[in-house]
């Protein structure tokens, strides 16, 4: 006859064995984290960045610790909808609805120049506005140059 003193470690091991089973399951990849750092920390050592070696060196240490903590961004369709949703949550500053609109189609559409490691990415985009028609006559043209 089991009471309830002698069934609580038996229950209290088995939640330890789910637990660690979740735990397990849930822990990203080491082996494909160990190799992305690797990579880093070879193009580091050749200085194939942009960053000082030193810089660069930290920066690869702390991603590779970001992804053991299951902490850093996986790369695919998941991070291009999150890239796509905060370029558009930048233009929510503006407060007039046109400028809002002018934003929102830079960051969807329109061509894209430069990079990160350039200095920075140049988005434009063309919108063609249709001027009202005027009553009246074009304003002349002046008669003389403006720089006498």
């Amino acid at each position: 006859m089991t009471n309830r003193f002698t069934s609580a470690p038996r229950l209290l091991s088995t939640a330890c064995l789910i637990a660690a089973c979740a735990a397990a399951q849930a822990a990203p990849d080491g082996s494909a984290a160990r190799e992305r750092y690797q990579q880093d920390r070879q193009a580091c050592l050749q200085g194939d960045t942009a960053q000082s070696r030193e810089t660069c060196l930290r920066e690869a240490g702390a991603a590779l610790q970001a992804a053991r903590a299951g902490q850093l961004a996986e790369q695919g369709a998941a991070n291009a909808d999150a890239y796509a949703r905060n370029g558009v949550q930048r233009c929510d500053v503006f407060k007039e609805e046109q400028d809002r609109r002018a934003c929102v189609a830079r960051v969807n559409s329109g061509m894209t120049e430069g990079s990160v490691g350039g200095g920075g990415v140049l988005r434009e985009a063309v919108t063609q506005v249709q001027l009202p028609q005027s009553q009246g006559q074009p304003a002349p043209a002046p008669a003389s140059p403006m720089n006498q």
